[in-house]
């Protein structure tokens, strides 16, 4: 994907700013739509410069409108890991 085309994407979307921002930074770290990412909300926050609960809620925002899909997973022993983004 060009930057054009991902960053008319990004324009496009009917979210906050910050919502944007991270939708954008999932984009660039996926290498385009209909990839995923495999990255912790506190790293995250620390990428983009958001709170971690500021993260959560506008990945959640993304999650209503259909533009990520958020899968928990888990370790053999049932720990929690890094959730797992994709794009859509």
């Amino acid at each position: 994907m060009n930057d054009l085309t991902r960053y008319r994407l990004c324009a496009g979307l009917h979210a906050p700013a910050s919502a944007k921002l991270l939708y954008c930074y999932l984009l660039d770290m996926a290498g385009g739509r209909h990839h995923s990412v495999v990255i912790s909300i506190k790293n995250l926050a620390q990428s983009v410069g958001l709170s971690r609960s500021a993260t959560s809620r506008n990945l959640n925002r993304l999650r209503r409108v259909d533009m990520i899909s958020i899968v928990p997973r888990y370790s053999e022993d049932g720990g929690r890991l890094s959730n797992q983004y994709t794009l859509k």
